[in-house]
């Protein structure tokens, strides 16, 4: 779930992590232009940046109640035992549809957990740890059976692997980042541009009531870009869990785009 801040009572907006995903498919769709590669096998790949966090969609719909705020915890929030099993799930209902993308899922959060949940005073015995163990096992599975797939046998190779690991984390922190609403500009660094060059991407948001964004320097394939994902409205805030949740159920929703143009564009 994702609540972006000072809303009013009677109108606030949350995301899921599964419509948050959404915005990250598309901007792998639009990827690469004369400056950025592109990737491939690119329907698996987009599938994987589509379905990151597919493993949240049972959560979503029942999530547990922040009594401190009256609405539902953040993705931020949540413990880390639970967020792990989030993941782990979402990884492995991606392998019976598409194993090279839960591949690349498994990758992705693997790196997320080495940066974000690793305690270095219990790694041998906590949580995390086991959840990388797991990974690391389930990787390296996971490519031995793909290197038999004329499809995916060069896909497989360590280098490429990287890569599009690299792109997911890419297009999964741009999509959080406009959809949290905390700031008016941030920072992608070392995004993939081909072969091992990286560059920083710099967005800033427009003034206006559009929600637009410029992107400097533009990967995509076209002239502008724009996004979309599902919202639901809460009227007010809560004390109680089953009455949050069912007011979640019955909120009115609402269409958010988020439109990407070039720095220095018309607006």
């Amino acid at each position: 779930m994702i609540i972006p801040p000072d809303q009013p009572h009677d109108r606030t907006i949350t995301i899921s992590q599964t419509s948050h995903s959404w915005i990250s498919g598309q901007l792998a769709r639009a990827w690469s232009n004369e400056s950025f590669a592109g990737f491939k096998p690119f329907e698996p790949i987009c599938y994987a940046a589509e379905q990151h966090d597919i493993g949240f969609l049972r959560w979503e719909n029942e999530p547990t109640l922040n009594l401190e705020t009256g609405l539902p915890y953040t993705f931020e929030q949540l413990p880390e035992s639970l967020h792990l099993d989030i993941w782990r799930t979402g990884i492995y209902q991606l392998k019976p549809v598409c194993s090279y993308a839960s591949l690349i899922v498994s990758l992705h959060f693997h790196g997320l957990c080495e940066r974000f949940h690793r305690r270095q005073t219990d790694f041998n015995l906590g949580e995390a740890s086991q959840f990388l163990r797991e990974q690391k096992e389930y990787q390296e599975h996971t490519r031995n059976t793909l290197r038999q797939d004329p499809l995916f046998e060069k896909a497989v190779a360590p280098e490429v692997l990287s890569y599009h690991r690299d792109l997911i984390a890419v297009w999964d922190f741009f999509s959080l980042e406009l959809c949290r609403g905390r700031v008016t500009e941030f920072r992608l660094p070392a995004v993939p541009v081909s072969g091992n060059k990286q560059v920083d991407l710099f967005l800033r948001r427009r003034s206006g009531p559009e929600k637009q964004w410029e992107v400097d320097p533009w990967p995509f394939s076209g002239e502008s870009l724009t996004t979309m994902c599902e919202a639901r409205l809460l009227d007010q805030r809560f004390k109680d869990q089953k009455r949050m949740r069912q007011a979640l159920q019955n909120a009115d929703r609402t269409t958010i785009q988020f439109r990407l143009v070039p720095a220095g564009s018309p607006k």
